[in-house]
């Protein structure tokens, strides 16, 4: 899958559980990210758990943008409650109160999977993330039609784009996140 990056260079471990560290595509349903865990839960023959956190402090943080949030977070852990899968989700009062909790649950996962998004301070956090880590951080690109490794270069014109796009966009598009994932994961891999 063109979309999917190792984060790190640590291996797979015997672990009890694949991670999935929810932080850009917040939701239960249409994500490359939450297949691929799955994927590796299967692969593994482990459950899946899911950890979606919200931090306070960091620039342009507001009680509007976290009520988005943790509106949504209601909405995934009916989801995840609903088909058996463990799910974590934890906002922070104060910024830093949530420092230790991904390496936590990862020190006892097989794998970390998580989304990859190029904007804000997301990239920052999970090098930092991957660099704490003793087991693999797969990163997973959700963020488009065509993954951002597809481009190879930046483009002067739009033209140019366009013509690169033609080239290779056929294969981008037969990629599609699956509608309901959590019907494909299997009760025995199910909670955590």
């Amino acid at each position: 899958m063109t979309r999917v990056t190792a984060g790190n260079d640590r291996p797979i471990a015997r672990g009890r559980y694949v991670l999935y560290w929810m932080i850009a595509a917040r939701r239960a349903r249409w994500s490359f990210a939450l297949d691929h865990a799955i994927a590796r839960a299967r692969e593994l023959g482990v459950p899946l758990v899911v950890l979606e956190a919200l931090r306070a402090g960091y620039a342009h943080a507001s009680d509007r943008l976290h009520r988005f949030v943790i509106d949504g977070m209601d909405d995934n852990a009916r989801a995840f409650d609903a088909a058996g899968v463990t799910y974590h989700a934890y906002v922070e009062r104060a910024a830093g109160e949530g420092g230790g909790l991904l390496e936590a649950l990862a020190a006892r996962a097989s794998v970390v999977v998580t989304d990859e998004w190029p904007g804000f301070f997301v990239p920052r956090m999970v090098a930092a993330a991957a660099a704490k880590l003793r087991v693999r951080l797969e990163l997973v690109d959700g963020n488009g039609l065509l993954p951002l490794r597809m481009h190879g270069r930046a483009f002067d014109s739009a033209i140019a784009f366009r013509r690169h796009w033609q080239r290779v966009i056929a294969p981008a598009l037969a990629e599609r996140p699956n509608a309901a994932p959590l019907e494909v994961l299997p009760r025995a891999l199910r909670g955590g």
